[in-house]
């Protein structure tokens, strides 16, 4: 999990690259100074960046050219024209219309073919440099494996990538307008810095939108987003209205026949030059024509290919915005999408951690629930093994004297159905009830009934639950148990090696409301062992998809009979963690063993 500091770290370097990107009267020589600071946040050391030719077809074979490199092995030296001149699969990946974001299975076919001292380098990680529509450049990091691209540093070459497109396309836009507009170069590079600076939604819509309306000289200015059903676009920041559409909660439908939602769906621009005379949507309520809008132009909000929004702006007088003016609004809607989702991420990662923080919480009271030792006995032995697969989760077990029985003790294993926060509070509440019912005095097969008939008075969850409920005398070694439609327990008599056939019959608890269980006495003898466990133990899969298996269980037991408790469990671990590998699992497991030790 990473920490507060971590997440400032990255936005202030993310805020150096732009605004290094923004001061840069030549954009092109800044990408080397960025790149070298992308590298270095990545934990990488190298990276370089081809520009699209635009003289040239995007489908022939020097339409890339080396603009940028940081750090380059010696067998890749930029002067090398061999090396450089030639494509390579990122390059084919753009032409191809697939590199959309940030690709991390890249293996370089320009890495793998130099003869040179290539540093270990094998593969790259690959984002385009694009602005709306245009296809700009690549941006390249290379590593020696795909491990060093984790999620977070993809996200971070992503953003980067996008600061260098925008910064791109601005300066070529700045080519355009430096004899006419230079009071708006210098507008729009402070909209750039500010954007990426607002880390409040609300306070970075605001002033968007207001910015917007003062560069481009129009009456009003809106933003709208999709809302959480997606059937509709909400109106987020508006600036210019007669009647405020954010106050009034007022929202368009996201369908072709209201501008913003066609725009969206086409992510294409909308530009119309009288709304009274010449609408080209359907969709215009009253509320909306009372405004007296005609000059009208929208365009999308676009975050890695998908449409998040989109910008509008209005004029009271028939307006046509000019190919520039619409370049220009473009790059403002490419540079709010970008801090939009940047704001977003952000508010998401902070909620992340909350959530992880309080998860932790909740695992460290879940774990207080269980036994913080178990019982030391003469001549016995025990053992157990509690794996949550998530921070909090459904397993428990319990071990405990009973009272007013003398040399008694109660056991009992449960799993409950279902995964996270829901099973972990279920399962508080029923090992609360099954340990309450069994030290109420009540034989096994009782006290699973009695924690039924309470569990469905007391939860209004739609969870249920598997458990063996169990009472041992530790003089005599007899035991007698009921089973809830529980994983059989396994019992390994040492004198004759084999396993007993432990077949009580039960149903699961919280379903049902009358339920019968069969109770069963056995006698565990000297050196005899007791196992019960989760289905996260036998139902553990490795890469192939085969499960670890009752049988697999069984035999490594059988071949340790002499083992002491801590030593089979052991054992069964080492070969449990052996088979799974590095197979995540999804399941929590509980493992526990009782032995009753054999005699001198």
């Amino acid at each position: 999990m990473r920490s507060q500091n971590d997440l400032i770290e990255d936005l202030t370097t993310l805020n150096q690259i732009a605004e290094t990107l923004n001061r840069a009267t030549d954009v092109q020589s800044a990408l080397n100074t960025t790149l070298a600071h992308l590298v270095e946040i990545m934990g990488l050391e190298t990276g370089w960046i081809f520009l699209f030719n635009p003289a040239h077809d995007i489908q022939s074979g020097d339409s890339f050219s080396l603009a940028a490199y940081h750090n380059l092995p010696p067998g890749l030296a930029p002067g090398d024209r061999l090396i450089w001149s030639s494509g390579c699969e990122c390059q084919d990946l753009c032409k191809k219309g697939k590199l959309a974001r940030a690709y991390n299975e890249v293996r370089c076919t320009r890495l793998s073919s130099t003869k040179g001292d290539r540093r270990g380098l094998l593969v790259h990680a690959s984002t385009p440099l694009r602005s709306g529509d245009q296809k700009l450049g690549i941006l390249n990091v290379a590593a020696e494996d795909w491990s060093s691209f984790t999620p977070h540093s993809l996200a971070l070459l992503t953003n980067v990538g996008n600061m260098m497109g925008i910064a791109l396309e601005r300066a070529r836009l700045f080519d355009l307008l430096r004899e006419k507009r230079v009071n708006e170069q210098a507008a729009l590079l402070e909209l750039s810095k500010r954007l990426l600076s607002r880390l409040n939604f609300e306070d970075l819509k605001s002033y968007l939108v207001d910015e917007v309306r003062k560069l481009l000289e129009c009456d009003a200015c809106t933003i709208f987003m999709s809302n959480a059903s997606n059937e509709s676009l909400d109106f987020v920041a508006a600036s210019g209205w007669k009647n405020d559409p954010v106050a009034a909660k007022r929202h368009i439908p996201f369908e072709a026949d209201s501008g913003p939602g066609s725009v969206m769906q086409t992510q294409r621009p909308l530009l119309v030059e009288n709304l009274q005379t010449s609408d080209p949507t359907s969709w215009t309520p009253e509320w909306l024509r009372s405004e007296g809008f005609k000059g009208h132009a929208v365009v999308p909000l676009v975050v890695e290919g998908r449409s998040i929004g989109a910008l509008a702006i209005n004029s009271r007088e028939p307006r046509v915005l000019s190919k520039n003016e619409l370049n220009l609004l473009q790059l403002m809607a490419n540079q709010a999408a970008i801090a939009i989702e940047t704001n977003r991420l952000y508010l998401e990662e902070i909620e992340q951690q909350r959530i992880e923080e309080e998860l932790a919480v909740g695992r460290q009271i879940q774990l207080s629930l269980l036994p913080k030792s178990l019982p030391a006995i003469p001549g016995w032995e025990f053992a157990v093994h509690y794996e949550a697969a998530h921070q909090v989760g459904g397993d428990f077990y319990d071990v405990f004297a009973l009272p007013n029985l003398e040399n008694q003790i109660g056991l009992f294993i449960g799993d409950v159905s279902g995964k996270g926060v829901p099973a972990a509070l279920f399962m508080a509440m029923c090992r609360t009830m099954l340990r309450s019912t069994m030290l109420s005095g009540r034989n096994p097969s009782q006290a699973l009934v009695r924690a039924n008939e309470l569990i469905l008075k007391d939860s209004q969850a739609n969870l249920f639950l598997t458990a063996i409920c169990l009472s041992l005398n530790t003089v005599t070694g007899h035991l007698i148990y009921a089973n809830a439609g529980h994983n059989r327990p396994l019992l390994l008599h040492l004198n004759d090696g084999k396993f007993q056939d432990l077949a009580a019959r039960g149903i699961i608890l919280g379903e049902f409301d009358a339920i019968e269980l069969e109770e069963e006495e056995v006698e565990l003898l000297p050196g005899d062992v007791f196992v019960c466990y989760t289905d996260g133990v036998t139902d553990a899969i490795d890469a192939q998809q085969q499960s670890f298996s009752e049988q697999r269980l069984s035999d490594i037991i059988s071949s340790h009979p002499r083992a002491t408790a801590k030593e089979m469990l052991s054992v069964i671990m080492d070969e449990l963690r052996q088979f799974v590998g590095d197979t995540a699992q999804t399941d929590d497991l509980t493992l526990l063993i009782v032995r009753r030790q054999p005699e001198s």
